[in-house]
């Protein structure tokens, strides 16, 4: 797992369904402290099946049934700070609040920027990123992005879409708009991280190649509507436009395509200036929206 290597880290893939079993024959006298960033169950028993001397999990669930060390989850707070209980416990300083930035490597800088050479020599580049696999209330609408993609044209712009496993239908439907260009279908992560340091912004629901955006420093446009942003907002920074209200029924119409592609083509503009974009702005509804495309923070 490439993209894991890059941050660090050596990851192991679960199999599906893999339980108590696999964690007892794959990891127990292994490992010296066992923590799970995850409340459910079946994390909390992969855990307990380490037999690691130090093990930690969030309170509930069977955590304590497990002979777990618990520890409590604030979720006022950014998820960043889900573990905070654990590093505590472990005297670890608490993670900090700062903006994330994932470091590529030279040769996969390399490579994003050799394929956007091929995709639009000169021109900005925009990602759209229409999936969401895990939730689909999380989708801005297809027909909206196709909108988008429109107007990014208009404006210059050229829209690439790029999508994960399960997002076929999506990718289909707006490859059917004149003028958008389409990246590799489920390119492997750290390709991926490779593309979208390339463009000059990224327009993406709550998923993971919109944080993976964020993350390697492409300015990001985030589109919330049924999560909140205060828990799940990119840690890598983003423009983040929320539609209606939290946890409301679905209100994407509060967040018209021209005015999410009007903040799209600010944000691209000023990556072409070489200027650092603006983060964290929450816009419910169209007006603050529009007067985000308007206002001088934004306009080059």
């Amino acid at each position: 797992m490439p993209l894991a290597r890059l941050a660090g880290l050596t990851a192991v893939a679960r199999p599906e369904a893999a339980g108590w079993g696999w964690g007892r024959a794959s990891w127990r006298g292994r490992v010296g402290v066992a923590v799970t960033a995850r409340h459910s169950t079946r994390a909390k028993l992969l855990v307990a099946a380490t037999g690691a001397p130090r093990r930690l999990a969030s309170r509930g669930r069977g955590a304590a049934l497990l002979g777990l060390e618990t520890f409590p989850v604030d979720r006022r707070l950014h998820q960043r700070h889900d573990l905070d209980g654990a590093l505590a416990a472990l005297g670890i300083p608490p993670a900090a609040d700062g903006v994330f930035r994932l470091g590529l490597p030279a040769p996969l800088r390399r490579h994003g920027e050799r394929w956007r050479q091929r995709v639009a020599s000169g021109a900005p580049v925009a990602a759209l990123l229409p999936g969401a696999s895990n939730n689909p209330a999380k989708r801005y609408p297809a027909a909206a992005y196709g909108e988008v993609a429109r107007r990014l044209l208009g404006s210059g712009v050229v829209p690439v879409v790029l999508g994960g496993p399960g997002d076929e239908e999506l990718v289909a439907a707006l490859s059917r708009v004149p003028g958008v260009r389409l990246a590799p279908l489920a390119l492997p992560l750290d390709l991926a991280a490779a593309v979208l340091a390339a463009c000059d912004v990224a327009v993406g629901n709550d998923s993971g190649l919109t944080h993976l955006a964020a993350a390697v420093g492409c300015p990001t446009v985030a589109l919330y509507g049924p999560t909140d942003p205060a828990r799940t907002a990119p840690v890598g920074g983003a423009t983040v436009l929320v539609a209606g209200t939290f946890r409301t029924a679905a209100s994407w119409d509060t967040l018209p395509p021209g005015q999410v592609a009007a903040v799209a083509a600010a944000l691209a503009r000023r990556a072409a200036l070489a200027e650092e974009p603006p983060t964290g702005y929450h816009a419910r509804g169209g007006g603050p929206l529009a007067q985000l495309a308007e206002q001088g923070t934004l306009n080059p």
